[in-house]
């Protein structure tokens, strides 16, 4: 990874790539087989291999600052694959310009790297809040003096850009220690139904609304063991899918049957596994250690500037 920004080399080319192509933020998108042709004479990396990595680039629920703005079909996190690269286009987006300065020397460098994380690509850094990695870093940068559990209240627990809820022992990742972080879609109350919504990026959304509506079906060994079939019934009565593959939007509405109420299902649907998730995170040091040797690696250089113009460009 790139020590001025923490993007990796195939990312690099990519944006490279955008801007050689004239893809700025407010000019037209480019056509994703020119980009990734262009990758191809940059680094050599053949389009099929790269067009993955640019996906995950423009997925607005892999990584909280988005350096490419995609047009077309980039797929969805259920069962919805992504059109060729022969027909989808790319631009840059404002953050993919400040990456770019910063790799170029007309910009101190970017702290993109920490807070993207790498677990959208099965790495165990996880992502945090923009917000809270600047603020902790431009403290840093000033020398205030502040303590590690203080830059650690800064940053904030990890953050997954689609809203999820993420609980665990956040003290233990912050001190460098590996944990596991359960992951928690928004599952609110009605007055006869259960919505879930902001499902865990590391869930199918396909997969989960089947796997309800499966455990609210009788089984064939229901009869024979009608205690435990009674248990693990969902009390369903029926299930429907809102949501929008387009906008990346999650929303099952959940009816529960005649003598359940809805918080009674809300506290059993909570335990089906795509509502909540987990996934094992760890920091390669500290997270006070890293945030200040981010900032004394880059001490002769204007971080206060280039912390703000990437704030600026991130919605």
């Amino acid at each position: 990874m790139s020590e001025r920004s923490g993007v990796g080399l195939v990312e690099l080319a990519i944006l490279e790539a955008l801007d050689a192509l004239g893809a700025q933020p407010g000019q037209p998108y480019q056509p994703n087989a020119m980009v990734l042709a262009a990758v191809e004479d940059l680094i050599g990396l053949a389009p099929g291999y790269a067009y993955e990595v640019l996906l995950d680039l423009g997925r607005p629920w892999t990584m909280p600052v988005s350096l490419i703005s995609p047009c077309g079909n980039f797929g969805s996190r259920g069962h919805d694959q992504a059109a060729d690269f022969r027909y989808t286009e790319s631009g840059l987006t404002q953050a993919g310009q400040v990456v770019l300065a910063a790799e170029r020397g007309e910009l101190a460098p970017v702290p993109v790297g920490l807070i993207n994380g790498n677990t959208h690509r099965g790495g165990t850094r996880p992502p945090f809040r923009p917000q809270g990695i600047i603020e902790a870093l431009r403290q840093v940068s000033w020398h205030c003096g502040l303590s590690d559990a203080e830059l650690a209240a800064l940053v904030g627990p990890p953050e997954f850009g689609n809203g999820c809820t993420v609980t665990g022992d956040f003290a233990a990742l912050a001190a460098g220690r590996g944990t596991i972080l359960r992951l928690e879609a928004r599952v609110s109350v009605g007055e006869d139904s259960v919505v879930i919504e902001n499902l865990p990026p590391n869930a199918n959304p396909d997969d989960t609304a089947a796997d309800i509506a499966n455990r609210a079906r009788p089984h064939d060994w229901a009869s024979r063991y009608p205690a435990l079939h009674q248990q693990a019934l969902l009390p369903l009565k029926d299930l429907r899918d809102e949501s929008r593959a387009a906008t990346d939007t999650d929303r099952l509405v959940c009816v529960p049957k005649a003598g359940t109420s809805p918080d009674q299902l809300r506290d059993q649907l909570i335990d089906v596994y795509g509502v909540h998730t987990t996934v094992e995170v760890t920091l390669p040091q500290p997270l006070a250690v890293m945030l200040r040797g981010w900032v004394g690696a880059h001490q002769d250089e204007d971080l206060p500037a280039s912390l703000a113009s990437l704030q600026d460009a991130i919605p």
